[in-house]
């Protein structure tokens, strides 16, 4: 289930980021959260599973006819296409008419999300 970033899941959504090799360092990962949360068109949103545990992040750069997924991010776990194309398809929904995109790491992970949405 897609949830919505707040204050109070901050250590949530750091713990999850940090699992992102190039955001280990405690000031790049508080840098790129600031960074997200200093503008409502870069949503952050996190994915509960089943259970109710806070499994996945997205981080998003909402634009005028596009969403760009600019980190996806999963505890060791919870890496699978399941609950990955579970978030890509729940950010989707919340944008209609919104092309999904991807940066150079995650467009691999939209284009294969985007095949087994659309047979593209």
């Amino acid at each position: 289930m897609l949830v919505n970033y707040r204050s109070d899941y901050e250590k949530i959504a750091m713990g999850l980021l940090s699992f992102v090799p190039e955001l280990k360092p405690l000031a790049r990962l508080q840098q790129e959260m600031q960074w997200h949360l200093k503008s409502e068109s870069r949503p952050v949103y996190l994915w509960r599973d089943e259970d109710d545990h806070f499994i996945g992040i997205g981080c998003c750069e909402v634009g005028e006819d596009y969403v760009l997924i600019r980190r996806l991010s999963f505890t060791p776990t919870n890496r699978t296409g399941r609950d990955i194309f579970g978030l890509l398809s729940a950010i989707s929904d919340k944008y209609p008419g919104k092309r999904l995109m991807g940066t150079l790491e995650t467009q691999p992970i939209v284009t294969n999300w985007r095949r087994m949405q659309y047979g593209q």
